[in-house]
């Protein structure tokens, strides 16, 4: 059996081994882990050498982003003003005449057959552009709130979470990359995929499933519907979302992620020009150069690069 002074020596060696460990541990939480901690590498139009220089936009030359209570009040505001409506016939559409548009979301799309072809064109347009209008505001409220936090030192657990959050949703590395991922493109060029993409609000895939863009999807657990085309003996599916906005936010957050649109989201930082952009969305469609020189001859012919300026009224 052992000594009371051999315990009491034993103890003593288990309380100095602990001391040690835990002078060890605390050197390695406040140095030595700051020290080979990986540094974020920025995404910017710019090239970043430090986290203390940041993108342009969103340099703190005034309290833009230093109030996240004005960013809800505006996105309470949003909320409060969208009227939601389900169309039965052409006159529910309601025409947009000026380029303050009101946040009229229509839940479903309806027929044009009867209508001229002009009368068709503008009940189409009117029917989806505060529909997009909606869903760039929302990425814009979000992109905000990105800046904001970038500029603040110390930010919440619950922030961080969402910062994490919306890094995930679009892949983005760092929280520079998912500030620029979340910039939007013109209207006009959304408006002209659109046009493309559901034939003037023609297709099966719009009047059914309110897929705009003809988004195929690849999960069971989506909601869908089957293409009565196949590929070979593959049946091919599209989304279906529950109303228009959805739709359109979802092809924005496609464009803002997937690598095929880098360098589509590359050039939208250096220029808005519709034009130039479309050569860009080369990758959108099988049908390739065909396809951006579509775009830029829907929105000509169509006149569609005056909804570039165009905004929401709430």
């Amino acid at each position: 059996m052992y000594s009371q002074k051999q315990i009491i020596k034993l103890l003593v060696w288990i309380l100095i081994i602990q001391i040690l460990l835990f002078i060890i541990y605390f050197i390695y939480d406040n140095y030595f882990r700051n020290l080979y901690k990986p540094k974020i590498i920025p995404y910017s139009k710019v090239t970043l050498k430090t986290e203390k220089e940041l993108p342009k936009k969103i340099l703190p030359k005034s309290d833009k982003y230093s109030k996240d209570e004005e960013t809800e009040v505006k996105k309470k505001k949003l909320v409060s003003k969208i009227k939601r409506v389900t169309p039965k016939s052409t006159k529910d559409i309601i025409p947009i005449k000026t380029q303050y548009v009101k946040p009229i979301l229509y839940t479903k799309s309806i027929p044009f057959s009867k209508l001229s072809i002009e009368e068709k064109k503008k009940k189409f347009i009117d029917m989806i552009v505060p529909s997009i209008l909606v869903a760039k505001q929302q990425l814009k409220f979000e992109q905000e709130k990105v800046a904001r936090l970038i500029l603040q030192k110390n930010i919440s657990i619950k922030d961080e979470k969402w910062l994490e959050e919306q890094r995930k949703k679009f892949q983005a590395l760092d929280n520079y990359e998912l500030y620029n991922k979340m910039e939007t493109h013109p209207t006009s060029i959304i408006i002209a995929q659109a046009i493309i993409e559901s034939g003037w609000g023609t297709s099966r895939f719009f009047q059914k499933a309110n897929n705009i863009f003809g988004v195929w999807s690849f999960d069971k657990r989506e909601k869908r519907v089957p293409a009565y085309k196949k590929r070979g003996k593959r049946t091919i599916y599209l989304k279906k979302y529950r109303n228009m906005e959805a739709s359109i936010y979802d092809y924005l957050l496609t464009l803002s992620k997937k690598d095929a649109y880098k360098e589509f989201r590359k050039e939208r930082l250096k220029t808005q020009d519709p034009y130039k952009l479309a050569d860009y969305l080369i990758r959108y469609s099988e049908e390739r150069e065909t396809y951006t020189k579509r775009i830029k001859e829907m929105i000509k012919k169509n006149k569609l690069a005056i909804y570039d300026n165009y905004q929401l009224d709430f």
